[in-house]
C-alpha cells in the first residue's frame, strides 16, 4: 500500500510539474507551485526529487517516451515512409495539443535548453535519428528525389518541425499547430518527394488520420 502511495505521489508531482512548466516556463516555476498544485508538502516533493531540475529532466523523458512510442508505432506500420513522416507529425501535434506532459516537456527542451542541456539533447538526437529512418524507408521505395542526402533531409525535418511548434505555442497556443504543419510540409515535400507527388495534395488528410495514431 505505501509503495502504490508513492507511486501515485511521484505521478502527481510529474503532472502538476508539467502544469506548471508548461505554464510559465522553468526558470519561473517554483517547486512550492508545484507541491501546491500536486496538494503535497514540499517534503514529500524532495523525497522523490532531489532538485527543480530533477523534476523537469523527468519531464522531458516521460515527454518522449510518450512521443516515440508513436515514431515506432508508424514506423513499423506505415507502407510508405514519406506518408508516415506526415502522420507521425499529426500524432504529435495531437499530442502537444492534449498532453500536460508532452507540453511542458517540450517547452523545456526548447527554451530551457541551457538549464537542462543533459535531458534536452539525447530527445532531439533521437528524433533526427528516427526521421532518418523515415527516409531510408522512402528510399528503399523510391519515393524521393534522386541523390537526396537523408541525413540532412532527416535534421531539416526536425528542426522544421520543432521551430513549427514552437511559433505556433508562441503566438496561438498551439491551437493553429495543425495548420501551420500543414503548410510546413506543402513547402517541404516538393524538395523531398520524387515520382508520384499526390502525397503532397494529402497532406491535410495524412495529419489528420495522424492525430488518430495519439499514443496516450
Amino acid at each position: 500500500m505505501k509503495q502504490q502511495r508513492a507511486i501515485a505521489t511521484r505521478e502527481a508531482l510529474v503532472l502538476s510539474a508539467s502544469r506548471v512548466f508548461a505554464a510559465g516556463g522553468y526558470r519561473a516555476a517554483t517547486l512550492s507551485q508545484i507541491s501546491a498544485d500536486a496538494q503535497v508538502t514540499q517534503g514529500a516533493l524532495y523525497f522523490h526529487f532531489r532538485s527543480k531540475k530533477d523534476l523537469a529532466a523527468e519531464v522531458i523523458r516521460q515527454q518522449h517516451e510518450l512521443s516515440i512510442a508513436v515514431g515506432q508505432s508508424c514506423l513499423e506500420n506505415c507502407t510508405s515512409g514519406v506518408e508516415g513522416m506526415v502522420l507521425l507529425s499529426g500524432a504529435l501535434a495531437a499530442q502537444i495539443q492534449s498532453n500536460p506532459i508532452v507540453q511542458a516537456g517540450l517547452r523545456l527542451s526548447t527554451e530551457s535548453a541551457s538549464d537542462l542541456a543533459d535531458a534536452s539533447v539525447a530527445p532531439y538526437v533521437e528524433w533526427i535519428s528516427t526521421s532518418r529512418l523515415f527516409f531510408e524507408k522512402a528510399e528503399l521505395q523510391n519515393e524521393l528525389v534522386r541523390d537526396l542526402d537523408v541525413g540532412m533531409a532527416a535534421e531539416v525535418v526536425i528542426s522544421s518541425f520543432s521551430g513549427t511548434q514552437f511559433v505556433s505555442v508562441a503566438l496561438a497556443g498551439g491551437v493553429d499547430l495543425f495548420d501551420r504543419l500543414a503548410r510546413m510540409w506543402t513547402v517541404l515535400l516538393p524538395a523531398l518527394v520524387g515520382g508520384d507527388r499526390d502525397v503532397i495534395s494529402r497532406v491535410p488528410e495524412l495529419l489528420r488520420s495522424g492525430s488518430q495514431l495519439m499514443v496516450e
